[in-house]
């Protein structure tokens, strides 16, 4: 269909300039027998869909270091003009070496005015900001507000604003989700201030950019991993007290 075909043809103009290491490589696009085609990267691995729905059991550490990449890729992605308009777990896939990558960029728009009118609804409602809703004026930080829903997503394994469209909608609209500490107790009390403002209701109130939310989510799992390396020491330490 010509949707269909635009949606193609704007996946291949947004993400064929993009060259970085957490987004899925575009190495050609053309037509065979009247059927256009995008030749890309290979992934081996698994969508962060796919890891939240088996539930495994991956440290936490980890799935910050997940969000971190998804942070560095779509803030060069936004350095380059690109708004993506459609992250979801369903849209980011974890490579064989634990790196993830950012897929289908067939809902990008280029952000050439810094801002990008759109004035229909698009994206997936679960992950869509408020100004994605109202169909209004958006710009990358609309993007900021989707990466806090999968960070959400990710450490809990729960949604951040599930149901159908219309309650996706007025939770997304009107609500927050449920506290992330009655669901992860243990996290480090700076994630959830972290979340909350990334999917704060109002634009001006979100993070500026990703690298700014990155450079808070290395600190918070370089501080998690040094205090798991200390606790290492400590019972091998003690272990080596105890054999004869």
């Amino acid at each position: 269909s010509p949707d269909a075909r635009l949606r193609f043809a704007r996946e291949a103009q947004s993400a064929g300039t993009l060259r970085h290491q957490n987004i899925v490589t575009i190495f050609d696009v053309d037509e065979h027998e009247s059927l256009p085609f995008i030749a890309m990267e290979y992934i081996d691995g698994e969508t962060l869909a796919e890891i939240v729905r088996r539930g495994a059991p991956i440290p936490i550490a980890k799935r910050l270091q997940w969000i971190e990449d998804l942070c560095s890729g779509l803030a060069y992605a936004h350095r380059q003009g690109v708004i993506h308009r459609d992250i979801k777990p369903a849209n980011l896939m974890v490579d064989a070496e634990g790196t993830l990558k950012i897929l289908d960029f067939g809902l990008a728009r280029r952000d050439e005015s810094k801002f990008t009118q759109s004035h229909v609804i698009i994206g997936t409602p679960n992950y869509m900001s408020p100004e994605q809703f109202r169909g209004g004026d958006i710009d990358t930080r609309s993007d900021i507000f989707s990466v806090g829903a999968v960070l959400y997503e990710v450490l809990t394994y729960t949604a951040a604003f599930p149901g159908s469209v219309h309650q996706a909608m007025h939770k997304i609209m009107n609500e927050s989700p449920p506290p992330i500490e009655s669901l992860v107790p243990w996290l480090d009390s700076r994630v959830p201030r972290i979340i909350q403002r990334a999917l704060e209701k109002r634009v001006d109130d979100r993070y500026r950019d990703l690298t700014a939310m990155k450079n808070e989510l290395v600190e918070i799992r370089q501080r998690m991993q040094t205090v798991a390396d200390e606790n290492q020491v400590t019972v091998v330490a003690g272990s080596k007290r105890a054999t004869p």
